[in-house]
Order: structure tokens, then C-alpha cells, then sequence
């Protein structure tokens, strides 16, 4: 999907009829197109956090990615069919391999754990289990795409792809 950011900037026209004197409303539009870079930058930044909050959110199912290209700003979706997902991890054990770990958890957190351990029929211990593997088999799927899902946010700047027309 391409982001047409033209947009944006026709919206300041609107701004730019309020002004009566010739000459400030020439200044403004000077300052307007000045800032055409920055405003830019600035969509990119809160496009790409809403881009990590998604790909959060639907852990691997889909992936959103923002790209600047030779034509602007482009914001890319691919998905996986249903049939293509890579099925959650089961882990087979006996008894014998079994180790045991502290874990310590706040106890909001525990109880909130506890309930949805009750909503899904499992033991708090089975539950804690299951999301500890499938958050190992994301990343590890995550790791073989080359993708970077850690829960680190990037911040304005830290990264940038694709090509930068001036």
C-alpha cells in the first residue's frame, strides 16, 4: 500500500487561506515546504511503532513492513495462509527429564497467569509450559526469516531501509 503523504501536505492549504497578508502566507509556505522532510520523517516514526505494535500482536501470523522506495512511503502486509503456519510447539518429555525453576512473579501477575490457565483447562505449571514454548518457537522462527521480533522498541531514528529520494 503506498502512503500518499501529498495529502498531508494539502492539508495545510486550508491553513494557508486563513491568511490574509500576502506576505505571511508566503513565509508560511515557505516554512511549510521547509518542513516537508521533517513531517515526513515524523509519519515514518509513528507508522513504524503501529507497524511493531501489529506485528506484536498477531505473533507471526502477519507481518507489517514500512519501506521507503523510489516512489515515497510504502507499508507492506504479507501473511501466512493458515495452512502455512508453523504449528505451535508440543514438547514431549518424561518424567525423568524434568528440571524444576524458580520463577518469580509478581503476584497481579501470577493470579492473572492462574486465570488463564483456568480459562484454557490447564494447570497454572502447563500453561506457564506452553507460552514459554511458544514464545521460544516464535523467536526461533523469527531468528530463520531473519526478522527481529524482540520486545525492544526502536526509537526515532535507529533504523532505516530503502531508498531515500532528495
Amino acid at each position: 500500500m503506498r502512503i500518499d503523504l501529498d495529502r498531508v501536505f494539502e492539508a495545510f492549504d486550508a491553513s494557508l487561506d486563513l491568511i490574509d497578508d500576502e506576505r505571511q502566507r508566503e513565509v508560511a509556505s515557505r516554512v511549510i515546504a521547509a518542513s516537508r522532510d521533517s513531517v515526513q520523517r515524523a509519519v515514518h516514526d509513528l507508522l513504524t511503532q503501529v507497524a511493531e505494535e501489529v506485528n506484536e500482536a498477531v505473533a507471526g501470523a502477519a507481518h507489517v513492513d514500512l519501506v521507503y522506495g523510489p516512489d515515497g512511503l510504502d507499508l507492506n502486509v504479507t501473511s501466512e495462509a493458515p495452512g502455512e503456519r508453523e504449528p505451535e510447539i508440543e514438547i514431549a518429555f518424561a518424567d525423568s527429564e524434568i528440571e524444576r525453576l524458580t520463577l518469580r512473579l509478581p503476584a497481579e501477575l501470577k493470579d492473572l497467569a492462574a486465570v488463564a490457565a483456568g480459562k484454557g483447562g490447564l494447570s497454572l505449571n502447563a500453561w506457564l509450559t506452553r507460552v514459554v514454548g511458544q514464545a521460544a518457537s516464535f523467536e526461533e522462527r523469527a531468528e530463520r526469516r531473519g526478522r527481529r521480533h524482540g520486545r525492544r522498541r526502536k526509537g526515532s531514528g535507529d533504523s532505516l531501509r530503502g531508498w531515500i529520494g532528495g
